[in-house]
């Protein structure tokens, strides 16, 4: 994991030498190192094909594969191929070939869960530092353990004979160390439990029970691996959360950073740039004034010209802050009427549109929902504009507003008998600066019903929007209806 693939030679020379210089004959050797080199390599594949490697402890998936994949699958090659060589040259027999099978893969396996993680962790560069309380906390927390530790095992003196469930009050002071602290940490501690366990096991057994030595150990294996694997998948998964907690807080200093500047930017639109346009539409209108009957037709009608201009990109401003405004509830919500909102509606409409008289609205009742007032009369104007702005050349001019009641939502729609727009935009029509129609057929922004959708969903709703491309569109909203079902 650490030096690559090509450091197989130096794990087959080892593993050789280990095995050469305390029992067995070449050939014994050769196989268990062979074993020994093949588990490693296909450990360190399978963690870097399917547990991101060196960074497997860093997210609980990752960790709980690490320890499935090096410790319980590729361990299993050693055990295989070291049981055979030693069978097949006469060391044992094949009647225990199952028993010493099951001992080896638990001694590699202990070796995955318990010294594997430590390298891999500690390699990684200089550790965080501490502040004096979490020190504190640390050697308090190990204190704990090695207590602890010292009870249930007698790693430093003799202890009477334990019941086998005392073994696991080290599992809540490991669980703290994996809340409280890093990966390398609860490594660390892992380590320091198994030093623990395993001492005060031989000493307990070469003392007063050397045959049970072997049950022993196996159980005690059994034990740690999984006491690790847990610790271990805890731990990367504090670590993953605090890590995702972490980038949100970033990511919401950004965002308050980003609205800071929209807000100052708001500003400026609606103050600073007025001045400007301002300055140029009054000295248009002054030169009309003081000098028209010395200027020709065309001069006039490029004064016209420039004094209409002005005035489309002063509302042109108007509709840039109230789309980087939308949704600023600063209002509580309450529950609206909301077929009283849309009569208020038509009205205003009415009003501001010169041709808004020869439009027949028809409000139909609409189901109460929880929201702002003024929010919500802002969708609902804008939608009629809409509306009375693509009837405009329609003999019969005609806008319906009507409502109903699903299982988790209301709906409210704006149906017109306008000349609708393609089909192929879809919802598209609700993004800024979109338009329905060429700029010289219907002015407009082309932020109405971007503001409307933006309103919407800061009320947790959805906007839509259908047509056949000809005979009229129908706008759709939908909002909460704030009850339980």
């Amino acid at each position: 994991m650490l030096l690559g693939y090509g450091a197989w030679p130096a794990i087959a020379v080892g593993a050789f030498l280990a095995n050469i210089t305390t029992h067995g004959t070449l050939a014994t050797c050769a196989g268990i190192a062979t074993g020994n080199t093949l588990e490693a390599l296909a450990g360190a594949w399978l963690v870097r094909r399917f547990a991101h490697g060196r960074d497997a402890f860093f997210t609980g998936l990752d960790a709980f594969l690490f320890t499935a994949l090096a410790g319980v699958a590729a361990t299993t090659i050693s055990a295989t191929l070291g049981v055979l060589s030693v069978t097949l040259a006469g060391d044992s027999s094949w009647a225990r070939f199952g028993s010493i099978w099951f001992t080896w893969w638990l001694g590699d396996m202990g070796g995955s869960f318990v010294v594997a993680p430590l390298i891999l962790l500690w390699s990684g560069g200089p550790p965080a530092a501490w502040t004096r309380a979490r020190v504190v906390e640390a050697v308090c927390v190990f204190a704990v353990l090695l207590a602890t530790g010292q009870s249930i095992f007698g790693w430093i003196a003799p202890v009477g004979r334990e019941p086998v469930e005392l073994k696991f009050l080290c599992i809540p002071i490991l669980t703290w160390i994996a809340y409280r602290f890093d990966p390398r940490t609860t490594a660390t501690a892992v380590l320091v439990l198994a030093a623990i366990a395993v001492s005060g096991t031989l000493r307990a057994a070469l003392a007063s029970r050397p045959g049970e030595l072997n049950e022993s150990l196996m159980l005690l294996q059994v034990y740690l691996a999984v006491s690790a694997m847990s610790t271990l998948v805890l731990a990367a998964a504090v670590h993953e959360r605090s890590r995702v907690e972490r980038a949100l807080r970033a990511t919401s200093a950004e965002l308050r950073e980003a609205l800071a500047e929209v807000e100052a930017f708001s500003h400026a639109v609606s103050h600073d740039l007025r001045t400007p346009m301002a300055t140029v539409y009054n000295y248009a209108l002054i030169l009309q004034e003081d000098h028209g009957d010395r200027l020709g037709s065309d001069a006039l009608h490029h004064l016209r010209r420039i004094q209409a201009s002005v005035t489309s990109a002063a509302k042109l401003l108007d509709e840039l802050v109230k789309f980087v405004w939308a949704g600023e509830i600063r209002v509580p919500k309450r529950m609206l009427e909301m077929t009283q909102l849309a009569r208020e509606a038509c009205a205003e409409v009415i009003v501001d549109n010169q041709d808004g008289g020869s439009v027949r609205f028809e409000v139909l009742e609409l189901p109460p929902a929880p929201g702002n007032p003024q929010m919500l009369g802002r969708v609902l104007h804008n939608l009629l504009t809409n509306a009375v702005k693509f009837t405009r050349g329609r003999e019969s001019r005609h806008v319906v507003i009507s409502g109903r009641v699903e299982e988790r939502e209301n709906v409210y729609s704006v149906t017109d008998n306008g000349v609708g727009f393609d089909p192929a935009l879809g919802d598209d029509v609700f993004k800024p600066f979109q338009r329905r129609m060429p700029v010289s057929s219907f002015a407009g922004a082309g932020l109405g019903l971007a503001i409307a959708a933006k309103i919407v969903r800061r009320h947790g709703g959805r906007v839509g929007a259908e047509s056949d491309g000809s005979s009229g569109a129908r706008f759709w909203f939908t909002l909460p209806h704030g009850r339980d079902r």
